[in-house]
């Protein structure tokens, strides 16, 4: 059978908690999905049915996914082979799941508090339009009328009125499509994650922004819970690092992990902190240079994926709560403090010069 090509971002959340209910249910995953293929729409049900085809024709599931890394995005490949390495494929997919989720109601919370700022800059655009195509020719005549001289100002924003013709639509234009292709790379962030240092459109996930923290968060919760798992089912530490951090999905902990393993297998000890690579989580550095054996370290990594989960919560509740505010102050602001100096200003202007010629 062949590919059933990429899945939508919010059809492969579905297909993972679908999935995920499956397994804890004790469901083969074989009829589970044969029977979630007919009811998932989309791209996501093909999908579900070719996994339940070739599983029951004797496939792996990790087999399937290696054979198909098209259909797939790599991180959800890495949580499956971790779940099945520590034989709780149920909790890593709803690992994930979580992340995403979070992912999904992050990207609501924006483009509601994008709404009214985008309106308010819809329509100062529009009166900063009509400001240079009308307003500004008439009050120029008026100025060089009773003064006998011309205003830079006012001449600007006429020659600016007279070239309408070529920004008035493509900048807006632009704009949009730069904003479209931002939404469209952040739907896919919990999957798809950038690598290196956020540019353009994607600073807005970066973890120096609210947006990035949140993600960042939810990112060292699923690594802790993973690598959890890992160690409990007696998994090597330097194995159950690799592991976990491809699942993460997070970039600097998936190069950092790998540093860590690479020492651990030329037989290095990892006694302190500064022993840890650089980009690795401060807090799960502390655990893993910590020295306890690997049930207590399991049970600790535990608790702190608890605490790193915590900590998105609250910032995503911050996000809902300031981020509107601060995009209409800020969006709004400018827009009203260029369209007051683009009115009143050679409004002020003349009126002052006309002041100065009476005395």
């Amino acid at each position: 059978m062949g590919s059933a090509g990429p899945v939508a971002f919010e059809q492969l959340i579905a297909l993972n908690d679908e999935m995920a209910a499956l397994v804890r249910a004790g469901i083969p995953l074989e009829r589970g999905l044969a029977e979630m293929g007919r009811d998932l729409p989309g791209r996501a049900g093909r999908l579900a049915e070719m996994l339940a085809g070739r599983m029951s024709a004797g496939e792996s599931l990790q087999q399937i996914l290696a054979s198909q890394p098209q259909a797939f995005p790599p991180v959800w490949r890495a949580v499956v082979e971790a779940g099945l390495r520590s034989g709780r494929l149920s909790v890593a997919l709803e690992s994930l799941s979580a992340t995403a989720r979070r992912v999904s109601e992050l990207r609501k919370m924006v483009g509601a508090a994008l709404l009214y700022p985008l309106v308010v800059l819809a329509l100062a655009y529009a009166m900063f339009v009509f400001a240079a195509t009308h307003f500004a020719p008439v009050t120029l005549g008026a100025y060089e009328d009773l003064t006998g001289g011309s205003d830079w100002f006012l001449a600007g924003l006429v020659w600016l009125g007279q070239t309408a013709q070529w920004w008035a639509v493509w900048l807006p234009l632009v704009m949009a499509i730069l904003l479209g292709v931002w939404w469209h790379r952040s739907r896919r962030a919990a999957w798809s994650p950038p690598p290196g240092k956020a540019r353009g459109p994607s600073r807005w996930l970066s973890p120096a922004s609210a947006i990035g923290t949140v993600l960042r968060d939810e990112r060292m919760a699923a690594f802790a819970e993973l690598l959890s798992l890992l160690l409990e089912q007696r998994v090597p530490l330097q194995q159950a690092l690799v592991l976990a951090a491809d699942a993460s999905g997070d970039a600097a902990i998936r190069q950092a992990a790998r540093k860590m393993a690479d020492r651990l297998q030329q037989g290095d000890v990892l006694a302190r902190r500064e022993d840890l690579p650089p980009g690795f989580p401060p807090l799960l550095g502390w655990l893993l240079a910590s020295g306890a054996q690997q049930p207590e370290l399991s049970r600790m990594l535990s608790r702190t994926a608890a605490t790193y989960r915590e900590r998105a919560a609250r910032a995503a509740v911050w996000t809902s709560v300031y981020l509107p505010i601060a995009l209409t102050v800020l969006v709004g602001g400018t827009a009203t403090l260029v369209q007051g100096l683009v009115t009143f200003v050679p409004v002020w202007k003349l009126l002052y010069d006309l002041t100065r010629q009476v005395y």
